[in-house]
């Protein structure tokens, strides 16, 4: 894998895979002379020895002559391999078995040469049943009476079927698969499809055998083996719907058993497909590195997005929602139609986020799940703001080059880049055009010119003209306006990048975009729009009227940053009102990257705070509360005790009108949200003591069971008690996590130990997140968590350091790179810190998700720069903004 270092230039002059000629074979593919028809897998787990054997007979299409046969295996011993020809009088053939550990493939050389025909392939193997959350492996966990069990799961995104059977694991290699467990009597077994028969065979073991499934990639087959509990089954046409749990957890299932039967419902309707497998099983699995895994008919989950209480707050109920629509589209989207090779996962995933949207959109229209993803839009667009940002689709060679794949960029940017296509061409067109591909190519593989070929038949526009820039092309723009005359405006557009000012004056090498611009704006004679395309560096738009306000991203759909001119963004601040929430927090994102960027001056951030501060949408103050983190981080420590002041004076007057509880039942979702992050903001960056006295009250008064703590504000006040906590705080949050009933609860409490300021404790925090106490799937978090901490980053740091090589081998493939999203917190120690951490990372390359790491150390060098750049004016701009909102307090206390 290439170092971090090399990585950072992919924006600049991308380092793509060299592409194999038309007869080359590249080493880590397999060739095609041979594939795969059918397979019959029989598994057989042993706990006790974290072990299990196998045997798996494939038939076989033998296009050409050959004497050998290469297929996937890692991590297995193949104890028996034979080939029968069809028609073959002398019976099956030997074959020498020869591994090729850094392929992860196997070569069969037969006893002789067979022709072209079919044939059938029969192996017995061994494995181990691993503790890394990958392949074929065990999870552990402790039932209502204190016992331990285990369960036995698969997972298989990207290539990891290859390490619990011999496989051609390449996902344009499709086939179909009858599975069969041999397990202990008592347990439950799962598999995609049906199950048949369940017989006894002797030594107190079953042998469960399940239908035929319908073609489809081997990164989709699933098992799941343990003694897992099961809803009776909800029919949704003809298709049984279940959710399968571990003992204890059967009251957290209400929830996931209206949204499954929702989700399937509803994209059935949409896709106007049917449900393409014979059953759907969603199962809560008590390890789980992902969120969950769309494996047709046995969908697996990380427990905290399966299984939640009825009495949850809005954002753990809309997480259960959000992933088992998304999960379920997928049975459309990546399994019925499946990408070629791993640079086309992005449509999946993307697809698949774009449903998740629509689906819950219509389960609980209240929760205004668009504006919600407005966040994650952003996120996805401050990582596309960086030099060492990709293409949504770009080429990927070797198979575990794929794990860059699944980032915000392919969920986020590309759920946004539909969305905008969608918005431009029109819902209906839109959903011609999916279900036009989707049939052609079901149970078949494509590629992502495919879809625009058949968006661009339903609509008669230019579909892959339009998209190429958006998905080809890294980065995104910025759209600027100005004025031009009394009733004219000028439009231009170059990509948008934080460390824009090294590319100053460079206006002729930025890249162009076919910009959707969605205008809005305010005349005398009333609000106006215009769409247009912008396909050049600049252009001159004559408006009906001469605008008093300005929108360039009505609606917030449109995939680009804005930026206005001084007079303009004075016009726009001063007219919030006619901005809708999606839109007022698509304009505090771009405003606070401008900042950044250096484009935009600081004051004019603050000053958009000021207009913000009576705002009641959560996800605008999010955007608010993300930018006074910032600021707190890259402050001279002087200083902080001014941006703590901010936060305060920006909050507190409207927590003081809405109170710790709602003026009346019923409260709407988002209110309940804002409450819950207005605490948050004003009892930890705000350092509120009569906030942090009452959260300690609250959650205190919680466990001696006088009062329950309102589900919203949970997290938040577990998050408060940290801020300002001392040792018996955290001894206080530790028996939370440790006596925690639900996957949410233990979740919210470990994580919190991550908030406190005193160091000591954080230095326990970390020896608790390096324990074997904490599952591997969440220890990475705990350890993020301190790392994206002023006042631990550097304390976590060298902990990372002294426990590196152990992490890599213990937790996750991924989750190195995933702790180091944290990495930018450095730039509060300065140019040590930083300098320090990349001379580390040069030496000690992580082995997965290098681009993510790269993209890492690149905002960790963004926030060094802005706090070099920033520090001459911060303590005057954040003076200058206290004293303005100290005065309007005078002026409306005298006004009443």
């Amino acid at each position: 894998m290439s170092k971090p270092a090399q990585l950072t230039r992919l924006s600049r002059q991308p380092l793509y895979p060299r592409v194999a000629s038309v007869n080359e074979r590249l080493s880590y593919r397999l060739p095609r002379h041979v594939l795969p028809q059918h397979y019959t897998v029989l598994l057989e787990p042993d706990f006790a020895q974290a072990a299990f054997t196998g045997e798996v007979t494939v038939d076989l299409d033998v296009r050409r002559a050959t004497s050998e046969l290469v297929l996937n295996a890692a991590d297995l011993q193949i104890s028996e391999a034979r080939l029968q020809v069809a028609g073959g009088a002398s019976g099956p053939l030997g074959a020498t078995v020869s591994y090729l550990p850094d392929e992860e493939q196997v070569t069969l050389s037969l006893d002789q040469e067979v022709a072209p025909g079919t044939a059938q392939l029969y192996m017995r193997f061994s494995g181990k049943l691993n503790d890394l959350l990958r392949g074929f492996y065990r999870s552990k966990f402790k039932g209502p009476d204190g016992k331990e069990s285990w369960v036995a799961v698969t997972q298989f995104e990207s290539t990891d079927a290859r390490r619990a059977f011999p496989c051609w694991d390449e996902p344009d290699m499709k086939a179909t698969f009858s599975i069969s467990v041999v397990a202990d009597e008592g347990l439950t077994v799962l598999s995609n499809a049906r199950e048949l028969s369940s017989e006894a065979v002797g030594n107190a073991k079953r042998r469960t055998r399940f239908a035929d499934t319908v073609k489809m990639s081997t990164y989709l087959v699933a098992v799941a083996i343990g003694p897992f509990e099961l809803t009776g089954p909800e029919l949704v046409g003809d298709v049984p719907v279940r959710i399968a749990y571990v003992p204890g957890r059967g009251g957290l299932a209400g929830l996931a058993k209206r949204a499954s039967a929702h989700a399937l419902s509803f994209l059935c309707d949409y896709f106007q497909m049917p449900y393409p497998a014979d059953k759907l099983d969603h199962v809560g699995i008590p390890d789980f590195a992902a969120g969950a895994m769309e494996n047709l008919g046995l969908v697996t989950y990380r427990e905290t997005a399966l299984l939640v209480p009825d009495e949850s707050a809005q954002v753990e109920k809309q997480r259960v929602v959000q992933v088992m629509s998304h999960e379920t589209a997928h049975m459309w989207f990546g399994d019925l139609v499946t990408m070629r090779w791993w640079e086309g996962i992005w449509l999946n995933e993307a697809f698949a986020t774009f449903m998740e949207l629509l689906t819950t959109d219509h389960f609980e229209p209240r929760w205004e799940v668009w504006t919600n993803f407005g966040v994650e839009r952003l996120a996805a667009l401050a990582t596309d703001s960086l030099r060492a940002t990709r293409p949504i689709e770009y080429p990927v060679g070797r198979p575990e080059e794929a794990d860059d794949m699944f980032d915000t960029i392919t969920y986020d940017k590309g759920c946004s880049v539909l969305r905008m296509i969608e918005r431009y061409l029109g819902e209906e067109t839109f959903r011609r055009g999916l279900h036009s591909y989707l049939d052609r190519h079901q149970f078949a593989n494509t590629s992502t010119t495919d879809l625009w070929d058949a968006l661009e038949e339903a609509s008669g526009e230019p579909v892959k003209a339009t998209m190429g820039s958006w998905v080809n092309q890294a980065g995104h723009p910025v759209v600027s306006v100005g004025r031009a005359g009394p009733d004219e405006i000028v439009l231009s557009q170059r990509r948008f990048l934080l460390d824009a000012g090294k590319d100053a004056g460079d206006e002729e090498g930025s890249p162009l975009w076919v910009v959707p611009v969605a205008l809005r704006y305010g005349t005398p004679a009333g609000e106006k729009r215009q769409q247009l395309l912008l396909d050049q560096a600049e252009a001159h738009v004559a408006l009906e009227g001469e605008p008093d306000w300005v929108l360039l991203n009505a609606g917030a759909w449109g995939v680009y940053r804005s930026n206005y001119s001084d007079d303009l963004r004075e016009r726009l601040f001063a007219n919030l009102g006619a901005l809708d929430n999606r839109e007022r927090l698509s304009l505090a994102g771009d405003t606070w990257s401008a900042t950044l960027a250096g484009i935009v001056p600081l004051q004019a951030s603050l000053a958009l705070w000021q207009h913000l501060r009576s705002d009641k949408d959560p996800d605008v103050w999010w955007s608010l509360q993300s930018g006074l983190g910032l600021l707190d981080l890259i402050s001279p420590e002087h200083v902080r005790p001014q941006v703590h002041g901010l936060a305060r004076s920006l909050g507190t007057p409207l927590f003081e009108k809405m109170g710790w509880e709602p003026e009346q039942a019923g409260e709407t979702p988002r209110l309940a949200r804002l409450r819950a992050r207005l605490v948050a903001l004003l009892g930890t960056l705000g350092h509120d003591p009569a906030v942090r006295e009452e959260a300690s009250r609250r959650l205190g008064a919680a466990g001696a069971g006088q009062t329950a703590l309102p589900p919203d504000l949970a997290t938040a006040v577990a998050q408060v008690v940290a801020a300002g906590g001392s040792e018996a705080e955290w001894e206080l949050l530790y028996s939370r996590y440790k006596a925690a009933n639900t996957p949410q609860d233990e979740i919210r409490y470990l994580q919190a130990l991550a908030g406190f300021a005193d160091e000591p404790l954080l230095g326990r925090s970390l020896q608790l997140a390096f324990s074997d106490e904490v599952r591997t799937q969440d220890a990475p978090f705990l350890v993020m968590g301190v790392l994206g901490r002023r006042e631990g980053c550097g304390l976590a740091w060298e902990a990372l350091e002294s426990h590196w090589d152990e992490v890599l081998s213990r937790w996750p493939k991924t989750a190195m790179a995933r702790v180091l999203e944290a990495l930018p917190a450095l730039a509060s120690g300065g140019e040590d810190s930083v300098r320090r951490a990349t001379s580390w990372l040069d030496a000690h390359p992580v082995p997965r998700g290098g681009l993510r790491v790269a993209q890492s150390r690149e905002r960790m060098e963004v926030n060094l720069a802005f706090a070099k750049n920033a520090a001459p004016l911060l303590e005057t701009a954040v003076t200058s903004a206290l004293s303005a909102l100290a005065e309007e307090a005078r002026s409306a206390g005298g006004a009443r």
